[in-house]
């Protein structure tokens, strides 16, 4: 095996530096190749070292030393010696798409830097393809749900949302310890969380201990089916928000109801305490011992419109004298 031409690694796992083609500060391109001698054919298992020809697949790599860098692979393309196919071979450190290629540290920078940066200033900054780095998400997004999946889950969030309001209802399972979201499964029936449930196994149904939801009945059909033993929790939002709402109509109907031939009473103080219910506790009402709230008063500024003109120095002589 002959020694790099560079004297800087890489640090690529089975990769040999062939030739530095340009090297300059702007941008650094590097020629490298596998140094695996002997490939196995994905068709047959055969072991072969026949190579048919070589083509140069340029791929986007990290920047060296602040330049960008893109390497030039040889990628060979094999025949095999026992079933007489072709077939190109294929590198676990780079991750190859339709039009892009980019290493897998830069892909794992991608999809790091999405969560500051929107996709379209990254596909700027390093040249790539808006639907490419999309693409790296997706997939990077898959794997990390799937490892989620696998952990043990004890308390369970269920809630619904919209993608577009009153269209496109979705469901939403978080993981209530760690608040990692578990997955979104499209319809808000029982249908769709009972075939989430089903394809999590029954060994991970049995880790669930508390589930929690908003009450819905499509849910809890599907909890019951599934998580018979699980505790079913209703959450706090919906509670205080059928509380609210069983005392504002309440109020409602005592204030408009009446005695026979006269006019439904009217109680001002009754009627501004309709969301007393739902205000915090370290936020009292109006009329309390505490004192509202008030903003500073701004002091004017000077030469504005309402403020009247400052007076001459008496040491200088008016105009009109």
């Amino acid at each position: 095996m002959s020694p790099d031409a560079m004297t800087v690694r890489l640090h690529l796992r089975r990769i040999r530096v062939v030739d530095v083609t340009v090297d300059l500060p702007e941008r650094l391109e590097v020629v490298v190749e596998d140094t695996r001698r002997v490939v196995r054919c994905p068709h047959c298992g055969f072991r072969t070292t026949r190579v048919h020809d070589r083509r140069r697949v340029r791929v986007r790599d990290v920047t060296f030393g602040g330049r960008p860098t893109v390497l030039i692979w040889l990628r060979r393309r094999l025949t095999c010696e026992d079933c007489s196919g072709r077939f190109l071979e294929e590198h676990p450190e780079f991750v190859l798409g339709r039009v892009s290629h980019v290493t897998r540290r830069l892909a794992r920078t991608l999809v790091r830097d999405v969560n500051r940066l929107p996709i379209r200033e990254l596909s700027r900054r390093w040249g790539l393809g808006w639907h490419f780095i999309m693409g790296l998400v997706a997939s990077w997004s898959e794997l990390v749900v799937a490892e989620r999946r696998r952990r043990r889950c004890r308390v369970l969030m269920v809630d619904e949302t919209s993608l577009r309001r009153r269209h496109r209802y979705v469901t939403v399972l978080i993981n209530g310890e760690t608040g990692e979201g578990l997955g979104v499964v499209r319809h808000r029936n029982s249908q769709a969380l009972s075939g989430f449930f089903a394809s999590q196994g029954h060994r991970w149904c049995r880790g669930v201990r508390v589930v929690v939801t908003d009450g819905s009945e499509a849910y809890r059909a599907a909890i019951r089916s599934h998580l018979g033993h699980a505790t079913h929790v209703v959450d706090r939002f919906h509670v205080a928000r059928w509380f609210a709402s069983a005392l504002i109509e309440v109020r409602r109907r005592i204030q408009r109801i009446g005695p026979h031939g006269s006019r439904p009473a009217y109680d001002p103080d009754v009627f501004r305490s309709r969301y007393l219910q739902l205000r915090r506790e370290d936020r009292p009402r109006r009329g309390s011992e505490e004192p509202p709230r008030t903003r500073p008063c701004r002091p004017p500024r000077a030469g504005s419109r309402l403020d009247p003109l400052p007076a001459p120095p008496p040491h200088l002589p008016s105009r009109g004298r």
